[in-house]
């Protein structure tokens, strides 16, 4: 799923919205974890990718791989990718006829089998002014959920 990265710090072109950064060079997006809390961020080093230096390694402003956008420049809108949506659902059933016209039906359903965690790129901190850019806040799946039924029909 694509998502953006705005400039909340640089020039915005119409005073009233941010812009969007300019890519400059490549710049890997998916899933990673920050090394000092575990919690995931959708770049490996977010302080080397916005405008600024990077705490970890160093690089001067003029490096990044992202900078701000000029007057009337409008950014690079939707250039990375965070995580795609899995999810895998399954039912069991079986149906009994207790008399001529009466049955009944025993199910089983499971919602996400794998209980896989997919990141929402909409829950991603996208602004470049702060200490969380980058961080994903909320998830696109639902943790495994599991359902019985028993229907009798007449």
């Amino acid at each position: 799923m694509p998502f953006s990265v705005v400039d909340t710090r640089g020039f915005t072109n119409n005073f009233l919205f941010n812009d969007f950064l300019v890519e400059t060079a490549p710049v890997k997006s998916g899933l990673f974890h920050d090394p000092s809390t575990g919690a995931p961020i959708a770049f490996a080093d977010p302080a080397a990718v916005v405008a600024g230096v990077s705490i970890t390694t160093g690089i001067p402003a003029t490096l990044t791989p992202l900078r701000f956008a000029f007057p009337g420049e409008a950014g690079s809108r939707n250039a990375f990718r965070g995580q795609g949506f899995f999810g895998i659902d399954a039912s069991l059933a079986k149906s009994w006829k207790v008399t001529e016209r009466i049955n009944l039906k025993f199910a089983w359903d499971v919602f996400n089998i794998t209980n896989s965690v997919r990141f929402d790129t909409n829950s991603i901190d996208t602004g470049s002014d702060d200490g969380g850019f980058g961080l994903y806040s909320g998830t696109l799946t639902t943790p495994r959920v599991q359902q019985f039924s028993l229907r009798l029909t007449f």
